[in-house]
């Protein structure tokens, strides 16, 4: 009954160990935190939104508790934390990874294209076709990354200015 028992345990435990590790990392922002805009590199891009729809473009440059510095294109802007409503930035997404799939995919469709082949002709030789492959991975690869440069990413949300009643 004893080892049963610890058995049970132990699987309990690792069962839930395995549903907590698989949730996703990202965090939402918490209002009035700037800890994840103090945590930011010099010079990075952010985008500032002010309380008054104002929409400031530049790079950091420090952050006090009271104020956020920012260099613009034409001057260093000091900016209230009491004016700011979020600040954002946009996340670094390289092409490689629609260069990878769309390579996969050509890849894969020249090899479905020389199945086919095989499969209608009734010959066991569709090296010819498979010769293509590299070809169908190259061209599919451009298409991975004109469509991955194409697509948008989200902004990333660093602060949020606690909601007031």
């Amino acid at each position: 009954m004893h080892s049963v028992m610890n058995s049970f345990r132990i699987h309990t435990i690792s069962a839930t160990l395995a549903a907590l590790l698989s949730l996703s990392a990202s965090a939402e922002v918490i209002p009035g935190r700037w800890e994840k805009v103090a945590s930011l590199a010099v010079a990075w891009p952010i985008t500032v939104e002010l309380k008054n729809g104002d929409r400031i473009r530049g790079n950091f440059s420090g952050l006090t508790d009271l104020n956020l510095t920012l260099a613009t294109y034409s001057a260093r802007a000091v900016i209230p934390r009491a004016d700011i409503q979020t600040i954002t930035i946009r996340p670094r997404d390289g092409v490689a990874n629609g260069a990878k799939t769309g390579a996969a995919v050509g890849a894969g469709f020249i090899c479905a294209i020389a199945a086919a082949y095989v499969i209608a002709e009734r010959r066991a030789k569709p090296l010819w076709v498979l010769s293509l492959t590299p070809i169908g991975a190259a061209v599919g690869a451009g298409i991975g990354v004109a469509v991955d440069a194409g697509m948008n990413a989200p902004p990333i949300v660093l602060y949020e200015a606690p909601q007031t009643r």
